[in-house]
């Protein structure tokens, strides 16, 4: 029998890409193993845990004392016995890593060393110390695209043989698209960002683009997500004359209300400077919300030929190619139907059934 411990610190952390992946895949495994009778699974968590979910196969329970990484370090590890431990989340407790228990992370990307400013000094002294050591010591590492997979090699090629690429779900299968449209969200028509409002998502840009657009065109922008200190310190804020166009929501955690604001968007725009995968658009895809996107390996091969591309370094270039879009018709009607057929073929179920299998092989090693 396959035992595997998921490491739920995940649970005690704000939802963003990272901690999006690690609960989609855990309702995944969860929704596998009504048919599977060879594998168990249990997700320990911090003992401050609150709001713990609820599982049909998978037990959840509080262990240890402490959280973040004091949690992961201290206490994890005397919960995995016999299992496999798996670490969804880039991080994994040393103690198991050199004292023989076999352990799966999932190392995202390495945007600690592609964009260091972005980090915290005390962030980026964890992760020096601990991602080498997991892409070393891990029985298997798993990233989340090709792209990502290829880059993770160049910086420390001891773990090509280990080192598998599987790509994310979009939204999980039980979520509901068509539904009324809550009173309390402003009328359709509005371009969608969804993600970090950090300068790695280049997110200055698209305020400038949005702010152009806003004053030229009378284009609508809402933006969904929390914002980084260094912009919070900084003076963009939006002239009083276009202030009506541009909403800022504020994080959302909840998919059932992101989905109502995608729902609501005539177009996505996401010119990120840097992805390893990318969750937003293919979100806005399954909704049939026509994507803008930066021309970056990750993104293309994750949105294929049913996005836009842009220069994310170049203003003009993605207002040209977001005008275009919202000028098109027939261009927004096609790029709406490509969406919904390239996001089906990204499901959370896939990405559990492959991440099953690295368990098995790294059980039978």
């Amino acid at each position: 029998m396959l035992h595997i411990v998921i490491n739920g610190r995940f649970l005690t952390q704000s939802i963003t890409g990272v901690q999006r992946y690690a609960r989609e895949i855990v309702h995944a495994f969860d929704r596998l193993l009504d048919a599977r009778s060879d594998v168990t699974m249990e997700l320990v968590c911090p003992p401050a845990t609150t709001d713990l979910p609820v599982y049909r196969n998978i037990p959840v329970r509080r262990i240890g004392s402490g959280g973040g990484h004091r949690w992961e370090q201290a206490s994890l590890p005397g919960a995995v016995g016999d299992g496999i431990l798996f670490c969804p989340g880039n991080t994994a407790p040393i103690r198991s890593l050199l004292g023989g228990t076999k352990t799966v992370v999932t190392v995202h990307d390495l945007s600690y060393r592609y964009f260091p400013s972005a980090y915290s000094r005390a962030y980026r002294l964890v992760y020096n110390l601990m991602t080498p050591m997991i892409l070393r010591r891990a029985d298997a590492v798993l990233t989340v695209s090709e792209p990502e997979r290829r880059s993770i090699i160049e910086h420390y090629p001891v773990v090509a043989p280990r080192l598998v690429a599987i790509q994310n779900g979009g939204l999980a299968e039980d979520v509901v698209i068509d539904r009324p449209r809550p009173a309390d969200l402003p009328p359709p028509g509005y371009v969608l960002y969804v993600g970090s409002l950090s300068k790695r998502k280049n997110f200055p840009m698209m305020f400038d683009v949005a702010c152009e657009m806003a004053a030229s065109r009378g284009t609508r922008f809402v933006f969904v997500g929390g914002t980084e200190a260094s912009l919070e310190q900084s003076d963009r804020s939006v002239p009083p004359d276009i202030a009506e166009h541009i909403l800022f929501a504020g994080q959302v955690n909840e998919t059932d209300r992101l989905v109502d604001w995608y729902n609501g968007a005539a177009a996505f725009l996401f010119p990120s400077l840097y992805e390893s995968s990318g969750l937003p658009p293919m979100e806005a895809m399954a909704c049939g919300v026509p994507v803008v996107a930066s021309r970056i390996p990750a993104l293309e091969e994750r949105c294929g030929d049913a996005a836009l591309y842009c220069d994310a370094s170049d203003r003009a270039d993605i207002i040209a190619t977001l005008s275009r879009l919202l000028d098109d018709p027939l261009l927004h009607a096609d790029l709406s139907a490509r969406s919904r057929a390239r996001a089906a073929e990204y499901d959370w179920r896939n990405c559990a059934i492959k991440t099953l299998d690295v368990f098995r092989n790294v059980d039978a090693a």
